[in-house]
């Protein structure tokens, strides 16, 4: 495979929902320690990263007069592990260039399009955060996926939510795996949102069963592989 492998890696309630009171504890420890077991790369969409890593409005205004061309911007730059943002139009406040997880300062990656500006893109710069112009105004993930491998040398990537980002790989057809670590609990929100927001679309993929995990508070760990 010349992509990154693509695992959607969730904590899910019993009935699916993918935030609650169930956030804590063996279960949640477990889904935290095997996303390092299975990847040095963790994804996330864009509010996931502005609610944990990235929350301020990024301030542009040294920036305004830039002529960064809308290029990918790939510096030399060693890290154990990375956090790659899918950023559409480049939201995301960095104040540091890493997300602090579980022990781990997983070196940022940002990937956008070109609705970003052009001052966003010389923020990043400055931050030394890499990033790669995935599209135009959607993202291409193959060719993401294909350049994370070569670049980064991320042979799989655990996206970890949101609802919407894990939505959109799915619509793309590029998810090879589903991991999913069931609390033992049940959430009954139906305001919640579960681990796939597809917007209305029907996804045509199966996934098959390959194995379960019974951990010590009651939960499980499930994992389904693409059927293709």
């Amino acid at each position: 495979m010349m992509r990154s492998k693509v695992v959607i890696h969730m904590y899910v309630s019993i009935d699916g929902k993918i935030d609650g009171p169930h956030g804590s504890g063996v279960s949640s420890a477990y889904y935290s320690d095997e996303l390092f077991r299975m990847s040095n790369a963790d994804a996330n969409g864009r509010e996931t990263i502005q609610m944990y890593a990235a929350p301020v409005t990024p301030d542009l205004s040294d920036f305004e007069d830039t002529q960064v061309p809308y290029e990918d911007w790939l510096p030399e730059i060693v890290s154990d592990t990375w956090s790659v943002s899918f950023d559409r139009q480049g939201k995301c406040g960095w104040t540091r260039n890493y997300f602090e997880y579980n022990g781990h300062q997983m070196h940022a990656i940002e990937i956008v399009t070109k609705q970003a500006s052009r001052a966003y893109l010389a923020f990043l710069q400055s931050m030394n955060i890499p990033y790669i112009i995935g599209g135009e105004t959607e993202f291409d993930f193959e060719m993401v996926l294909e350049k994370l491998r070569a670049h980064f040398d991320i042979e799989t990537l655990a996206v970890c939510g949101g609802a919407m980002i894990n939505g959109a790989f799915l619509k793309a057809h590029v998810v090879d795996e589903i991991s999913l670590v069931v609390a033992p609990h049940v959430n009954g929100d139906e305001k919640k949102k579960a681990s796939f927001e597809t917007v209305g679309q029907y996804v045509d993929d199966t996934f098959v069963f390959d194995q379960a995990k019974k951990l010590s508070d009651g939960g499980v760990h499930l994992i389904f592989k693409n059927k293709r």
